[in-house]
């Protein structure tokens, strides 16, 4: 049992703790005043999503204002009340 209980906290801190995976995608929209960016994006694997066009809600701290259509983009995502939200967004050169 202890072995069981170990390897679920293992498991479980390990998932906390582990740096979310940069995304490269490309804008496609940009509503900064809903804190909302429409983004074609490669596959995401930490949660098993193939490649494709697909709105998001951002962290409100994100300023949009100066992204736009056509930028090259790298983006990070968190699960936040089962919706996946941008924590953080970069240009790409």
């Amino acid at each position: 049992m202890k072995k069981i209980s170990f390897g679920i906290l293992f498991f479980i801190s390990s998932i906390v703790w582990a740096a979310p995976d940069w995304i490269k995608a490309q804008v496609v929209k940009v509503e900064p005043e809903r804190h909302r960016i429409v983004l074609n994006h490669e596959n995401i694997k930490s949660v098993g999503m193939n490649a494709m066009t697909m709105l998001f809600d951002t962290s409100p701290k994100l300023d949009l204002k100066s992204y736009k259509v056509g930028d090259s983009v790298r983006f990070q995502i968190k699960i936040n009340d089962g919706v996946l939200e941008v924590i953080a967004l970069e240009k790409m050169p």
